[in-house]
């Protein structure tokens, strides 16, 4: 199932099994010409996981980004080797329970304060059933930990079912649901919100936006109105007057960003989210120099929102970066920016000190020389470290190590993970892939 590229379109390939793959697909062809980046979807599903491997090689030269229907198809792809594009996957949250719990209950046979309960966290669990107001003293949860936890999945149910200690279960696998019901326990399949899809197709098209523009990830930003004082009838402090601030700001801030080519969604009551890509943030902050937009945001609504961006190869990875650069956003620093390898750059007003300054055309010089000096290591593909760069650029490896997270924050470089299998004394070796063109 191909939708058709769209111009300008980012290609998104979904993999999964075919009932969460067309749920995945409907969610995005709602979202087609509402969103930034605009994506068009290949989906690909397979009824059995030792299809994933093929599914997966047979659409990846087609696509920009892949999002799998969960995690478990997600580092089947990973153990196989096969993902040579970025990728993430829908995550499931304890939100998704209620949908799964409101079916057992309508169908009778399953008691929810009697189930057992795969995939997710005791946490997720336990929040979903404190919302719901039902006991989980007899719920029995095993939470996804990798591809062998979740072989113990059928097994894990089907003991506790056996054993009268639960009424049936709730799991997130296909193929775990087609075992129990042949064996007669009663399942019923739990089922990421239309909500969780929607914002993990986002992540998926950023990711691929990102691979498009040879950025090195996915930028993410948190704007929070910050704490006001209390008036004299303490009115600031209620909070209608935090969300209004909140309409305010998203109001003299989204000008700024669609011309940068940046979502603003909302997050919470006092916070709002910009998804970009690292070559979009980099036009809104003049290429990493100043965060005038603060300013503006100051001038139309009085107060000076706290802003925080991360960077990193996921969306989420990209968020817990801009929460923690948040809580460093104050004073004359406008803006904090928390990048993949723990620097951080603040960024001021413009006028302001604006801190140290990525300049692009010497960034552009070093990457044209690492590309000129450099084999590539196959496909086109130019791998580098520290050693590798110091001899093509004559300067020291400590040097050339900084160079390379200069190269990186600016999206020319993409740090590439040591190998789980590979121990080596002391600190690991840091590798870079560098883009393929600018």
């Amino acid at each position: 199932m191909t939708a058709p590229r769209r111009s300008g379109a980012v290609r998104v390939g979904v993999v999964g099994p075919s009932d969460a793959v067309q749920r995945i697909v409907d969610v995005g062809q709602a979202m087609i010409g509402r969103d930034v980046p605009a994506i068009s979807v290949v989906a690909a599903s397979y009824s059995k996981q030792s299809q994933i491997a093929d599914r997966v090689r047979g659409m990846v030269d087609r696509v920009d980004a892949l999002l799998f229907a969960g995690p478990l198809p997600h580092d089947i792809a990973l153990a196989e080797g096969v993902l040579t594009r970025p990728a993430t996957h829908v995550e499931l949250t304890g939100s998704s329970l209620y949908g799964a719990m409101i079916r057992a209950m309508r169908e009778g046979v399953i008691d929810v304060e009697r189930v057992s309960i795969d995939s997710l966290g005791a946490d997720a669990v336990a929040e979903a059933y404190q919302e719901c107001q039902l006991s989980q003293r007899q719920v029995h949860a095993m939470p996804y930990d990798a591809v062998d936890s979740a072989a113990g999945f059928a097994a894990f149910h089907e003991r506790l079912y056996t054993a009268g200690r639960t009424t049936g279960a709730l799991t997130t696998v296909g193929d775990v649901t087609d075992h129990l019901m042949s064996r007669g326990v009663p399942v019923v399949r739990i089922r990421a919100t239309r909500s969780a899809l929607r914002t993990s197709l986002r992540a998926a098209a950023f990711l691929g936006a990102g691979s498009l523009l040879e950025s090195a990830g996915v930028a993410v930003g948190v704007v929070e109105v910050p704490d006001l004082p209390k008036g004299s009838s303490g009115e600031s402090r209620q909070p209608w007057r935090l969300q209004q601030l909140r309409l305010e700001i998203v109001t003299a801030l989204r000008p700024e960003a669609e011309r940068a080519g940046i979502s603003v969604l909302p997050r919470d009551d006092r916070s709002i989210m910009l998804l970009a890509t690292v070559a979009s943030l980099g036009r809104l902050t003049h290429q990493f120099s100043r965060a005038d937009f603060v300013g503006l945001i100051q001038q139309r609504t009085g107060v000076a929102p706290l802003v925080g961006f991360g960077i990193g190869e996921t969306a989420a990875a990209a968020e817990r970066r801009a929460e923690q650069a948040v809580s460093e956003s104050h004073g004359s620093t406008r803006a904090v920016v928390k990048f993949g390898d723990g620097s951080t750059l603040s960024l001021a007003d413009e006028g302001e000190d604006a801190g140290p300054k990525l300049v692009e055309a010497k960034h552009l010089d070093t990457f044209h020389a690492l590309r000129g000096g450099l084999p590539a290591a196959g496909a086109g593909v130019t791998i580098v470290d520290a050693e590798s760069a110091a001899q093509v650029l004559g300067v020291s490896p400590r040097t050339a190590r900084r160079v390379l997270q200069d190269l990186a924050r600016v999206g020319l470089a993409w740090p590439v993970p040591p190998p789980a299998d590979v121990v080596t004394p002391g600190r690991p070796r840091q590798t870079y892939r560098l883009v393929d063109a600018v």
